[in-house]
């Protein structure tokens, strides 16, 4: 029996559910498919291609080194790919691990389960998550998920035959934008594992505390997030690390910063599962109180000068030239981007995070989507949240060095000011070799009247009968009671 196992969102061979059931027996054809239409979405960017294909060549190199054959890559459209392989190769049954993204990949899965059955192959697929696939229980799911996460490691061995395709598609000709690699993450099994030792041994130590500033969340956050997105580790080996870690430590603050790092992993799932019950979150708001809210006022002016960092107001572009040049940042400073960018220049969720989609190199639409709503005011769930981006300089960065390394024109600026640069006199900045409007954007809003006209609009809507009606049912369709920390 010849078989596919195509990797997907699951770049590692522990805990891989549909490589160790595929080897079991017949002959294997390990493959990889660069679907050439997803990596022309606006959401895709380099930053993600980077790290892919890092992944793929220490994929490619264990395989070869533990079971002696090569990871079979492609470039092209899924489909096409798929019918020649399944043709060429008599290919009765494909493996692969369930995967939860976004609708161009909901719909090409769609397409290619009604092609295995017309092409009477049997497409097993596993799910590497603990989603509740058919219908999901809200008194059920943490309980399930609990269970999930606590079984053991699947591991097996092969009893097979590996297959070699030597008509592969070069993927380097995939073109991508020029990026500093000294500054982005790698990919691969190798720096997640090391990653996740490091931070469990010690740098997790101070988490709760240095997470929230992008100065020590660079260290102190875990920063796997790219390396679960791409399934170069599984959630399963990082909790039971992290469980095991947690029983042999006696510090009580250590402890509790990684209680906290561990309950991150239930939501991760969590968000998953909302996004798989719900797909439309990806394109329209989750509560229909708020369509229309900001959709007819977008501002493009807004828009450009958020991208690209120049709102006159410095911690913002700070972080925002961080993040275009890293591909990360810290969650909290995520969250006052989109705050930002949603409520003082009242910019329509549905377009800003496609943009970010593209800077951040871990990715995930289930969490993605899920985060920029609710940071947005659409859940009509959530608290309403709006960040002062002042409020946030002076406590995340206060001296200063933070915006100063990322916003070189206010590198003169004294502490004091560096945060309110629009505060400097005239003979200030002439002493300071800068002038605020020319050398250094003014603000483009005014926060604390952008702020204000920002709440009493959002407010009105979460007011409203219609608000509160639907959001009793989506508490009711995606709340999952009891999730355990």
């Amino acid at each position: 029996m010849n078989k596919i196992v195509w990797f997907r969102y699951d770049l590692r061979l522990i805990d891989n559910d549909a490589f160790l059931n595929a080897i079991k027996n017949g002959n294997i054809l390990p493959i990889f498919i660069f679907d050439k239409g997803y990596f022309k979405l606006e959401v895709s960017s380099s930053f993600h291609l980077k790290f892919i294909i890092e992944s793929l060549k220490e994929l490619d190199n264990i395989l070869q080194k533990e079971f002696g054959t090569n990871l079979n890559i492609y470039y092209g459209d899924t489909l096409e790919i798929l019918k020649k392989i399944i043709e060429n190769f008599n290919i009765n049954e494909v493996f692969s691990n369930k995967i939860f993204k976004n609708k161009y990949l909901n719909d090409l899965d769609l397409n290619l389960k009604n092609f295995f059955i017309s092409k009477n192959v049997k497409w097993n697929f596993y799910n590497q998550f603990g989603i509740q696939l058919n219908h999901r229980e809200r008194y059920k799911w943490s309980a399930n998920w609990n269970k999930f996460i606590n079984s053991r490691l699947t591991t097996g061995k092969s009893n097979c035959k590996f297959l070699f395709d030597q008509k592969l598609d070069n993927f380097d000709i995939i073109e991508t934008n020029e990026i500093d690699s000294k500054f982005i993450q790698k990919g691969g099994r190798k720096h997640a594992l090391d990653l996740l030792d490091s931070f469990l041994d010690s740098r997790s130590e101070n988490y709760q505390q240095e997470m929230s500033s992008p100065l020590t969340g660079e260290k102190s956050c875990s920063r796997l997030s790219p390396h679960i997105t791409y399934g170069n580790i599984s959630l399963k080996e990082i909790y039971n690390k992290t469980k095991k870690k947690i029983n042999t430590i006696e510090s009580y603050s250590n402890k509790k910063s990684l209680l906290a790092f561990k309950s991150r992993l239930a939501w991760h799932c969590h968000f998953i599962q909302k996004l798989y019950d719900e797909p439309e979150i990806e394109f329209t708001n989750l509560n229909k109180a708020y369509d229309g809210l900001r959709e007819n006022d977008f501002n493009e002016d807004y828009f450009l000068a958020w991208k690209e960092g120049k709102t006159g107001f410095p911690f913002v572009d700070a972080c925002i030239r961080y993040l275009i040049k890293t591909g990360w940042i810290n969650f909290r400073m995520r969250a006052m981007l989109v705050s930002f960018a949603s409520y003082q220049l009242w910019l329509d969720w549905k377009k800003t995070s496609k943009h970010m989609a593209k800077l951040f190199t871990d990715y995930e639409p289930g969490i993605h989507y899920s985060q920029f709503q609710m940071q947005s005011g659409t859940t009509g769930i959530n608290s309403i949240r709006i960040y002062n981006p002042i409020k946030q300089s002076f406590d995340q960065d206060v001296d200063g060095k933070f915006i100063r390394k990322w916003v070189p024109e206010l590198r003169s600026i004294p502490d004091k000011l560096v945060h309110e640069p629009w505060k400097l006199t005239y003979l200030d900045q002439k002493g300071l070799g800068i002038e605020i409007g020319t050398d250094y954007p003014s603000p483009i809003v005014d926060n604390k009247i952008s702020t204000k006209l920002a709440k009493d609009k959002i407010w009105n809507v979460k007011k409203s009968t219609k608000s509160k009606i639907i959001s009793k049912d989506i508490l009711n369709k995606h709340a999952s009671l009891s999730l355990r920390r």
